[in-house]
């Protein structure tokens, strides 16, 4: 009689023991990947964010004034860095990207250019994300532009989806170049609690799907709620590198 409630204990443990490996392995499979945008206009605010102690992933615009300072920063202390590519949007010139932006006129010899001049700029680069380009992102001829360079340094493209009908991830599938897709906007109103509303939206959709892809800007309203939600995001955050495919 003692051996058979030894033998009932032991399988109560084990059934325990394996279906807490079982939510171990769920909380590994759901993936949450935050990419801040614009960064390299302001250095005190990128400290706040680095002091979060999260592994957020940070997209630097290349010419901004501290870009290439903390991109080589950030990068050396273990976090995800990528170009945050200045690129032609539908409503151009309402809205202008600068400069060296990528534009539908350029040649594709003008195109890379601009391209390995920003990949200068923004050391320890792994991937790259549009700034702005709606248009860029409809336009095959210079999408295969960009996957082609990034086939050539081995990098990965974050798909901002800017617009709807983005051909994005379909052209870096052609190059084999990794891709995912933005999948909500958290601060597209400077709300501290809009946002906070934004990353719970975000972990809601993870019990739908195994990886999301959060996009943020460098701010102070985005850092607050980052702090805020810290806890309940730990458990899912990763870098994008490992949710692209």
């Amino acid at each position: 009689m003692h051996k058979t409630k030894v033998v009932i204990l032991l399988f109560f443990v084990f059934i325990s023991i394996r279906a807490d490996a079982s939510i171990s392995l769920w909380l590994q499979s759901k993936k949450l990947a935050i990419v801040i945008d614009d960064m390299g206009y302001d250095k005190k605010l990128a400290y706040k964010f680095l002091s979060l102690h999260l592994p957020l992933t940070y997209s630097f615009l290349p010419d901004a004034e501290y870009s290439k300072e903390l991109s080589e920063e950030f990068g050396f202390r273990g976090y995800t860095v990528m170009i945050h590519m200045p690129s032609e949007p539908l409503n151009y010139p309402k809205e202008n990207p600068g400069i060296y932006a990528i534009y539908t006129h350029m040649t594709k010899k003008q195109t890379m250019a601009v391209l390995e001049r920003a990949y200068k700029l923004v050391r320890h680069t792994v991937g790259l994300n549009n700034h702005m380009g709606s248009k860029i992102l409809t336009n095959k001829k210079h999408l295969d532009y960009i996957m082609e360079f990034l086939k050539k340094k081995h990098l990965f493209f974050i798909d901002s989806l800017t617009i709807n009908n983005s051909l994005g991830c379909k052209e870096a599938r052609k190059f084999h170049v990794l891709c995912a897709k933005r999948d909500v906007f958290l601060d597209n109103k400077k709300d501290v609690n809009y946002i906070v509303g934004q990353l719970k939206k975000a972990l809601r959709l993870l019990k739908k799907v195994d990886a999301v892809v959060a996009i943020g800007h460098c701010n102070k309203e985005t850092y607050l709620a980052l702090k805020e939600m810290k806890d309940k995001l730990k458990p899912y955050l990763v870098s994008v590198e490992y949710v692209v495919k």
